[in-house]
């Protein structure tokens, strides 16, 4: 394990980065002390010349928690607006949510008397006219949040709450790029319900953009029971899609490093503003951008490496992302797939597997073990059940996604350029979403789908998580000692001197 994490030290970086922050939120005062703490390791280590990565990783750990404190500073300054009412225009920044007699929504400061440009405020009103990209004229009522929500909203980087009267709307000012981004999501969603069923669209709608808020509720829970909920949370499956699809496209064309690293990077931009800059995306966007610079580069980089670096850039913007589930269960999954499943599938394909359909499915069914696996503590601990049908349920409707993403994405440019060629690539999106909705339905709906788990399972899936990876280390290693001894012997019986290997 040390041997691995010394190969990966921004994977390392990345766990401990975490660690960081998620010991700040419960304890203020432990940050100052390990950033303290770091500080002097940070020196200690210049003055023995230790390997130069090591020590950039332990000054992105103190960035980490500098970043910390300077937000706890403004969660105290934030706190100091406890009860004072400002006026002043907010843009919208989050669709409103309809809670029967309220709506809330997130809001942005632009010319606001008392508030800093730019903050973010959770706020309540009895009006829903407002949509994602308007400006609002208002009179907000201000409150520190409370601690039942303080995990959730400081993993968005709100720090205030506030109940909004007197608005004035101006739809579609709410800044020229949200205004921008916000039309063209209306004209995704507006072609998709034109041209296919409501389910359909519904199903692409959250696919294409995330949002959910077309999916009934009975399908919402079979998404949930069948274990395939991540499908329609647009994430880093789905910029993987788009980034794949935009880069064949160009490479059919004409090959080069160089515009295949700028499409790579504005194509992360374009789905990162169309989805709301979530958190997922980010992180996803992150390892592509990566990516792009190994690209120009001509560097190798290890996926591990990547995510490490992703997941330390992020906290060191937002310390507190660390609490959001959907952030969690993003890069806990990756990790999975990259640590686990991608070393086991390559080991079988080289070993094992010779046809190529039978290594398509093996290898899909390990990924969504391995995903599921390294998300088990998170899911039992937030959600308190598991899906017993999700490996196969995923098998089923992964590459199905994939096509019908494909198909939608070059569907919706044709429809706008050549609507007859697009409406027929957005027919064929609309077949392949119908299977997909009925094989979820089919397998969210079975009694037995999801399992509902008891006091302890959380312990028990940390420990069935330890349990793989010291298995898969295990492994690892009697693959290497049995390397060097093949390599030993065929020294030995070529007259030369002895491999010491142990």
């Amino acid at each position: 394990m040390v041997d691995y994490l010394k190969r990966r030290p921004m994977l390392l970086c990345g766990l401990c980065a975490s660690g960081l922050c998620v010991i700040s939120f419960y304890s203020r005062a432990a940050i100052f002390f390990l950033g303290l703490l770091l500080i002097f390791l940070f020196f200690f280590l210049l003055q023995k010349r230790v390997y130069p990565v090591y020590i950039f990783v332990v000054f992105m750990l103190i960035a980490t928690s500098v970043s910390v404190l300077t937000t706890y500073n403004k969660i105290d300054e934030a706190s100091g607006l406890d009860g004072a009412s400002v006026k002043g225009s907010f843009s919208v920044i989050e669709a409103p949510v309809n809670h029967g007699k309220y709506y809330s929504a997130v809001v942005k400061a632009l010319d606001c008397d008392g508030l800093k440009d730019d903050t973010r405020v959770m706020v309540f009103s009895d009006e829903g006219t407002f949509e994602y990209g308007d400006k609002i004229l208002a009179t907000v009522e201000l409150n520190k949040i409370s601690d039942k929500y303080r995990a959730s909203d400081y993993s968005e980087k709100i720090y205030l709450t506030g109940n909004m009267d007197d608005l004035t709307i101006y739809s579609g000012e709410g800044g020229f790029v949200i205004s921008r981004v916000n039309k063209l999501r209306r004209y995704i969603v507006d072609t998709l319900f034109s041209n296919m069923d409501y389910k359909e669209a519904a199903t692409l709608t959250a696919l294409t953009v995330g949002d959910r808020s077309y999916l009934s509720d009975e399908f919402y829970a079979n998404l949930k029971a069948a274990g395939v909920s991540h499908l329609m949370v647009v994430s880093g499956l789905h910029l993987a899609i788009i980034v794949s699809l935009v880069n064949k496209l160009i490479e059919k064309v004409i090959y080069n490093r160089y515009l295949k690293a700028i499409t790579v990077l504005l194509t992360v931009l374009f789905m990162a503003a169309l989805c709301g800059f979530t958190k997922s995306i980010i992180r996803a966007g992150l390892c592509y951008i990566i990516y792009a610079m190994s690209i120009v580069l001509k560097r190798d980089n290890i996926p591990e490496n990547t995510l490490g670096a992703a997941v330390t850039l992020i906290l060191i913007a937002e310390p507190f992302a660390i609490l959001s589930i959907s952030f969690q269960l993003s890069v806990l999954s990756t990790l999975g797939i990259t640590a686990a499943a991608l070393p086991v599938t390559k080991y079988l394909k080289d070993n094992v597997f010779k046809n190529s359909w039978l290594t398509y499915f093996v290898n899909l069914a390990i990924v969504t073990l391995s995903a599921l696996l390294f998300t088990l503590p998170v899911t039992v601990w937030v959600f308190g059940y598991v899906s017993v049908v999700a490996v196969i349920a995923n098998i089923l409707v992964a590459f199905a996604v994939t096509l019908a993403l494909n198909f939608a994405a070059i569907g919706l440019v044709f429809y706008y350029i050549f609507p007859l060629g697009g409406q027929i690539l957005l027919v064929s999106a609309s077949l392949v979403t119908k299977y997909v909705n009925f094989i979820i339905n089919i397998l969210g709906s079975l009694p037995f789908a999801a399992v509902r788990l008891y006091e302890y399972s959380f312990i028990f899936a940390l420990l069935l998580l330890f349990s793989v990876i010291f298995v898969l280390f295990a492994c690892k290693h009697r693959r290497d000692m049995l390397k060097l001894k093949i390599m030993h012997e065929k020294i030995i019986s070529e007259g030369g001197g002895k491999l010491k290997w142990q």
